[in-house]
């Protein structure tokens, strides 16, 4: 018999000079919410943390500190508004896809926002 186990993904690490807009946009797109220190914001979801450095941060390596991301997916109880407010904002990234789209944040970074499954199997769209 093999052990099984579970890999968990986060926290997800970006570094930004426009570290306030960024975490703006996923406050208001993503719902994610936390706190803002001197050189880095924390951003909380259910499962993850989402965590915006300065790029100055001289604790990391200036590679990874210029590294510019990965598509890292959040998933949101409301995904008709999270489109509907990214898509206002100018930050959609090709088309609705029903439970899904993409968006790109104020870096460049392209993520992806998907219906979050309601536990109690009610449908969230319209």
């Amino acid at each position: 018999m093999t052990e099984k186990h579970r890999t968990t993904v986060g926290p997800v690490m970006a570094f930004s000079a426009k570290r306030a807009d960024v975490a703006k946009f996923y406050r208001e797109i993503a719902g994610l919410v936390g706190e803002d220190d001197e050189q880095q914001t924390w951003l909380d979801a259910e499962n993850a943390k989402v965590a915006l450095n300065e790029p100055s941060d001289r604790e990391t390596p200036p590679e990874i500190r210029g590294q510019s991301g990965f598509v890292v997916w959040f998933g949101v109880a409301d995904i008709v508004g999270a489109f509907d407010r990214a898509k206002r904002a100018g930050h959609v990234v090709g088309e609705f896809y029903g439970d899904y789209f993409f968006a790109r944040d104020p870096d460049g970074r392209y993520v992806g926002i998907f219906a979050q499954e309601d536990p109690h199997g009610h449908d969230h769209e319209h």
